[in-house]
């Protein structure tokens, strides 16, 4: 247990690496899972600049944000009020 070199799994690509290595590994291991602290988009850091680029992620938080404004929406309008945004 206190040994170096004691084998660890890696969450992301699964491989076993020496405890004295493992967490260089995590902090490079491209197959790693992130979620972004913005838009909430889970994507793996190996595949960051094609599934979670800027654009995405603003685009990800307006449709969170849209969505939110239905749900808005739906609950004021139970009470009657209305409101015209459009």
């Amino acid at each position: 247990m206190e040994c170096d070199y004691q084998p660890q799994q890696c969450s992301g690509c699964r491989s076993y690496i020496p405890k004295i290595d493992f967490i260089n590994h995590i902090n490079e291991c491209i197959s790693i899972e992130l979620t972004c602290d913005d838009c909430k988009m889970l994507y793996k850091r190996g595949e960051a600049a094609i599934k979670h680029s800027e654009n995405k992620c603003l685009k990800e938080q307006l449709r969170q944000v849209r969505d939110e404004c239905k749900e808005m929406r739906v609950m004021l309008s139970k009470f009657h009020i209305r409101f015209n945004f459009e």
